[in-house]
């Protein structure tokens, strides 16, 4: 009798230390290949044949959801623009676009037809990983950046008001999210950018208390509705300038039976010549044409000390990278 009640309160405690942990998101291992880049389902096609099927019920608030983080690292000094090109970024509120954008930050919705085109459009991937987030009232972070060695401006300035700046000093930046169903059952992923900086108190407060010490940047709060057949891309949004085509020159007009080099840009330059062996170097001298193509391909441009850079910018096994989350529905438990 003894030794059941010792087992019950065991298991008692045991139950009280896992429930903040099972509450936060759970890191994976990585892995090592990509078979599909998303777990997302596209929509199922009718079927022709006359057959009954039992249809699952409809989700309800009650019904448990959760969700697949999915982040990869890429180099930093590549433009994502033809990634972002098939991720619809107009589902999100103007307002709430616009005061991410002014701190760094990027979000969308992709659907599972984009899917393909967008992982296709991915540079070379220096990591990835993948964790699990349970549905629950209270967020958890799903993006911990490094300790602040300097201060990070967050614009929560909202048109019309006054311009508003809070300076992040010490502690850590994150993002919180927290997945819920309305009445109707559907699914939302709210993301909020967070300042955690811990501080004492004398009245006793739960784990779940303390994790959201600092400052949650609620102006900053964006909630996207999370369905199977779509996932929400976060990423560093770094405006690239756009390419210039290189201007068209007039051939000079003569017949001249004089051989002429040609330069094909994206190429590797033919010529009916052969080179004098004395005339060969190891450093070929690139020509006034090439010249003007190197000068009109865009550079990569700064990134200002922000919220976007201190969150999705950093470095992994000696690389400069930036992160891009896709997160997608998982209702299968």
């Amino acid at each position: 009798m003894h030794k059941a009640q010792a087992f019950r309160k065991l298991i008692t405690a045991l139950s009280v230390v896992m429930l903040p942990l099972c509450l936060s998101a759970c890191e994976m291992p990585p892995t090592q290949s990509l078979p599909t880049l998303l777990d997302i389902r596209p929509p199922a096609q009718p079927d022709n044949e006359n057959t009954t099927e039992t249809k699952p019920d409809k989700p309800t608030a009650d019904t448990p959801v959760g969700a697949l983080i999915h982040r990869i690292d890429l180099p930093l000094d590549v433009s994502l623009d033809p990634c972002w090109a098939v991720v619809d970024e107009s589902i999100v509120p103007l307002r709430t676009q616009g005061m991410w954008q002014i701190n760094g930050l990027r979000i969308g919705i992709l659907s599972a037809e984009n899917a393909q085109a967008f992982a296709q459009a991915l540079p070379t991937i220096h990591g990835e990983s993948r964790a699990k987030l349970i549905g629950s009232p209270y967020p958890s972070s799903v993006r911990i950046a490094p300790r602040l060695r300097q201060p990070v401006p967050i614009d929560l300035t909202d048109p019309p008001k006054s311009t508003q700046i809070f300076k992040a000093r010490g502690g850590r930046l994150q993002l919180l999210a927290k997945i819920t169903r309305d009445d109707t059952g559907q699914a939302y992923l709210e993301l909020t950018p967070h300042h955690y900086k811990p501080k004492a108190h004398l009245v006793p407060r739960s784990p779940l208390e303390k994790q959201l010490d600092g400052q949650v940047f609620e102006p900053l709060a964006a909630r996207l509705p999370l369905t199977p057949n779509t996932a929400i891309v976060v990423g560093l949004y770094r405006p690239w300038p756009e390419t210039q085509e290189p201007e068209e020159t007039q051939e000079p007009a003569n017949d001249s039976a004089e051989p002429t080099d040609e330069v094909i840009h994206n190429a590797e330059p033919t010529t009916n010549k052969t080179p004098d062996a004395t005339n060969i170097t190891d450093t070929p001298v690139p020509s006034s044409d090439q010249h003007s193509a190197l000068k009109d391909q865009p550079s990569a441009p700064a990134i200002p000390n922000h919220l976007g850079k201190a969150l999705m910018a950093g470095r992994r096994a000696g690389h400069d990278i930036q992160i891009v989350m896709v997160i997608s529905i998982i209702e299968d438990w």
